[in-house]
């Protein structure tokens, strides 16, 4: 029997109980007593394309599961074998969990009624979604004492405006890191939050090392996989550091020291993508975002490691020139270094060329 004011949908291969008034687009006002956001969608798939290329995980955890849409998901389009716990503290929440674990006839997902924080502190999991209304900061801790040895942590944060420097303020008292806006603060961002995970690994004498990490829509998502021993930990902690950005000029220095008070900063400073893992995930057709997936994808595969972006309309606004095309620009870019486009933004690429180099070939451009 569904709750009442429910109502079913597709996504994706999986039908889900939901309630019949939900968010539908952006990071979403709560809608009704239990909080189910369709744009989340994709956030959903990325988890399906990621879990299902990692057999080694076998245990996992909803975190914060709401109506159990993601467990559900996985469970029928990931991986049968994997074993999950669709967790919720709200007791109206479980009805909803229940009803789609009943629907679906799953036997591989188990509804719990728990603040996570007592749950983990019983259990451990070799996976740990962690996708909060707002901030994930006041939960990592038990997440990173919930994991298994070389476990997963799948984390989200809609406080966007902090982490990309719209309030760096409370993204100091939150993350413990200085953001600044910027033409690649969603980037800056997103490091940020990673650079607080790595944080909270060490004080378990845990390193880190990032799967998949990225920012759409409303909000930014990493996975981290955690590596035991201090000496893992003081490694990661060494992958940390600051960027210097100078808004007259365009600069951007990157430094493990922190050059001066206007530096965005500590963030995480290593690559934000596991080639391997990446190379082992598909876009498959049941997918409710595939198309979306699978340019996705491919971007993260090609997408250059280095901690900030440039954007087209940035530099056409520094040299008072119109911006390029950006297939003009990239080989002309390609036949002096190397170039990428960026996830983060649809006019950015990034290139291992100094701003001077990038400005002398921008300006040759046709």
């Amino acid at each position: 029997m569904s709750p009442e004011g429910s109502s079913t949908i597709i996504e994706g291969a999986t039908e889900l109980v939901v309630p019949a008034a939900h968010s539908v687009h952006g990071p979403g006002k709560r809608v009704g007593h239990v909080f189910y956001n369709e744009q989340m969608a994709f956030n959903r798939d990325v988890s399906i394309m990621l879990l299902a290329a990692c057999p080694q995980v076998r245990s996992a955890l909803d975190a914060m599961s709401g109506t159990g849409a993601r467990a559900t998901r996985l469970a029928k389009e990931a991986r049968p074998d994997l074993q999950i716990v669709a967790n919720d503290r709200d007791v109206e929440t479980c009805g909803y969990i229940n009803a789609n674990i009943r629907f679906n006839e799953l036997s591989n997902v188990q509804a719990s009624n728990e603040d996570l924080r007592c749950l983990l502190a019983r259990r451990v999991f070799d996976y740990i979604d962690l996708d909060p209304f707002g901030t994930p900061v006041p939960f990592v801790p038990a997440v990173m004492q919930g994991l298994k040895r070389r476990g997963m942590a799948g984390v989200t944060a809609t406080d966007t405006a902090p982490l990309a420097g719209t309030y760096p303020k409370k993204c100091l008292r939150r993350y413990g890191a200085r953001s600044a806006r910027s033409p690649f603060g969603h980037e800056t961002g997103l490091r940020i939050l990673i650079g607080h995970l790595a944080k909270e690994a060490a004080k378990e004498d845990k390193g880190l090392e990032c799967v998949l990490s990225f920012y759409a829509d409303h909000y930014f998502r990493t996975y981290v996989r955690v590596l035991d021993s201090g000496a893992n930990a003081d490694t990661t902690i060494a992958k940390l550091g600051y960027i210097e950005y100078d808004r007259d000029t365009g600069e951007r220095v990157v430094s493990a020291e922190r050059p001066s008070e206007r530096s965005i900063g500590p963030l995480w400073l290593g690559p934000l993508h596991d080639k391997e893992v990446l190379a082992a995930m598909s876009a498959s057709e049941n997918l409710h975002t595939q198309q979306r997936c699978a340019k996705y994808l491919e971007t993260w595969k090609q997408e250059l490691d280095i901690p900030f972006f440039y954007d087209n309309d940035e530099i056409a606004s520094m040299l008072k020139v119109s911006p390029k095309r950006m297939d003009r620009l990239f080989e002309a870019l390609s036949a002096c270094g190397r170039v990428s486009r960026t996830h983060a933004s649809p006019t950015g690429f990034k290139t291992d060329l100094s701003l001077r180099e990038l400005l002398d070939v921008y300006r040759s451009v046709a």
